[in-house]
């Protein structure tokens, strides 16, 4: 491709490949270059200067040389996939020569940017030819490299899973552009520029290799949470023998290896080996089919230490046990200890070995007791656990959710729990029960008092006492009374011997009144005290308060006058 450009200094410059200066260039040194530069100048110089040539010439003596080499180790393995660095490099000198002014080509060349040497526009692909590669890479462009320069590019290459080792070499294609001459007049100038595509090669080694396959994967007694046994059948498809050879899991999202490193001794190519692993489930929501990696580490022929690419199998995870729960609540009150019977059923296909239910404590219960045992649940079988809880005195009633787990063995004697699992206990109100009459007793009287008491809550009272406590003005000597049982809504009478203080002014007084009984686990509990009316009247007859206060002062007084008046009778005849 040519280009004109007008212009009003007359300059010629004309490159044409010259193959035998261009050996002679490349052989010499760098002094020896500059020598034969300066020479031709000097001889283009004067052929212009003695002939007269209206142009100037301008020889490059050599095209761009791009030359592809791999950075790292160029070696692969049967069934792996690499990626390597490609170098594409100008091995251009950037020599030159020029018949006329160095100044008038200096000129041309810095209006245009030229680079000597330079190779444009360069794309480079490898092609994997009749080897047993695959080439992962497209074709890509490097755009300018300048003589002396390099340019880098990705290269993945995916080798065959039954590539037999050797060397096999790959060809690379390179596209480039470069400007191959520059012919100047008098008036106007034509630059001229080539573009070239050369195919180079690439060599990669194949080497020998132990190349692990997974065959099977059976699993037993695998399912969430639980550690079971995984036994997988894996084969060396390689070329190699993995001499102490020793099969891992490793990098496993859902299983986590309990013994790991099984040894499967020598596995020459084509053999199978069988390892056994312990493994616990994890991450598992569901039954299904579920992933796993596996590595074997060796030593080669020579033996060095060597390690397999990651392989992966895939295995089946069940169902663990199921449960379903129903409750029964007894004695369940605000501030009262009561009783919950959880009854669990295994709704599943597996059996529960050793199952036990465990409470989680919740408001408002506190947990007397916190785990019972359900002995072996059969799919289809079912048990109960009995849980003592203590229900705040701060509770209203109504249901409230008790969160259990339901714990089992696995094969490996591992606990095995189940998911939080939510059942309604109701609470019923406090017990509570009143004095529903109102007792007299006059004052400065010893009376027997009798009170009815009246179950107003919803849970009975079994084995109760009536207590009652006397303060002043009261005094009693029986101060408790047995009902036995006392159902909700029941009456009883209980009835007490009290004496009240003669001084004690006519009014409505209370007594404390509680119950002592006993609970449904054979506890004695006492209730809230709850206040027995009781009043005082004055009594009929006799002095007043005021009266008997003054017979008690006057009558003594008047006694003693009287004795000393006998005490001296004749006293009066003096």
């Amino acid at each position: 491709m040519s280009v004109h450009y007008p212009r009003t200094t007359a300059i010629a410059i004309n490159l044409d490949v010259c193959n035998n200066v261009y050996t002679m260039q490349y052989y010499l040194g760098k002094r020896w270059r500059a020598i034969l530069l300066i020479t031709i100048m000097v001889v283009a110089a004067f052929a212009a200067g003695s002939g007269g040539v209206a142009a100037e010439q301008y020889n490059d003596f050599s095209k761009p040389e791009l030359t592809p080499t791999i950075q790292q180790q160029n070696v692969v393995a049967a069934g792996e996939m690499k990626s390597f660095d490609l170098l594409i490099q100008n091995r251009h000198t950037g020599i030159t020569s020029m018949d006329r002014q160095i100044g008038d080509i200096a000129q041309v060349v810095q209006t245009h940017r030229i680079q000597v040497g330079s190779a444009t526009a360069v794309t480079a692909s490898v092609d994997a030819g009749d080897t047993p590669l695959d080439i992962r890479t497209a074709q890509q462009s490097l755009g300018t490299i300048a003589a002396g320069d390099a340019r880098k590019m990705g290269l993945t290459i995916e080798v065959d899973q039954h590539a037999q080792p050797g060397v096999y070499q790959l060809p690379v294609k390179i596209t480039y552009g470069y400007i191959n001459s520059i012919n100047v007049d008098k008036n106007d100038y034509f630059i001229n520029r080539n573009t070239q595509t050369v195919k180079k090669h690439i060599t990669v080694r194949v080497e020998k290799s132990v190349r692990l396959g997974v065959r099977d994967v059976t699993g037993a007694d695998l399912y969430k949470d639980a550690d079971g046994t995984m036994t997988v059948r894996v084969q060396n498809t390689g070329s190699e023998i993995a001499q102490n050879a020793e099969l891992s899991i490793v990098q496993s999202e859902y299983f986590n290896p309990k013994s790991n490193a099984v040894s499967v001794g020598e596995l020459k190519p084509d053999e199978t080996a069988t390892a056994e692993f312990q493994v616990g489930v994890e991450n598992v929501d569901a039954a299904g089919a579920y992933g796993v990696n596996f590595q074997l580490r060796y030593e080669d022929e020579n033996g060095n230490p060597e390690q397999s690419l990651t392989r992966t199998g895939s295995v089946a995870v069940s169902n663990g046990p199921q449960y379903k729960l129903s409750t029964e609540a007894r004695a369940m009150y605000v501030d009262s200890i009561g009783s919950v019977a959880v009854t669990v059923t295994n709704t599943g296909e597996r059996t529960a070995p050793n199952a036990r239910a465990k409470l989680s404590p919740i408001e408002p219960f506190a947990l007397v007791s916190t785990s019972a045992s359900l002995g072996t649940l059969n799919p289809g079988e079912s048990a109960t656990a009995r849980f003592k809880l203590e229900v705040s005195d701060r509770a209203i009633p109504q249901e409230y959710p008790l969160t259990v787990r339901i714990i089992h063995d696995d094969t490996y004697g591992n606990d095995v729990t189940s998911d939080p699992l939510s059942v309604d206990v109701p609470v019923g109100p406090e017990k509570s029960f009143a004095v529903t009459n109102t007792a007299a007793v006059t004052a400065g009287q010893t009376e027997t008092l009798r009170f009815t008491i009246k179950n107003t809550g919803e849970g009975e009272f079994r084995d109760a006492v009536v207590r009652v406590n006397a303060n002043s003005p009261f005094e009693t000597d029986d101060d408790t009374t047995y009902i036995g049982m006392l159902k909700p809504g029941e009456t009883t009478t209980v009835s007490y011997t009290v004496s009240a203080d003669g001084s004690a002014a006519a009014k409505t007084y209370s007594l404390d009144t509680s119950i002592k009984y006993d609970n449904a686990f054979g506890e004695t509990v006492v209730s809230d005290i709850q206040s027995a009316p009781i009043t005082i009247t004055a009594s009929d007859g006799g002095l007043p308060v005021s009266g008997i206060v003054i017979a008690g002062v006057v009558i003594p007084i008047a006694l003693v006058a009287g004795v000393v008046y006998q005490t001296k009778p004749f006293s009066r005849l003096r």
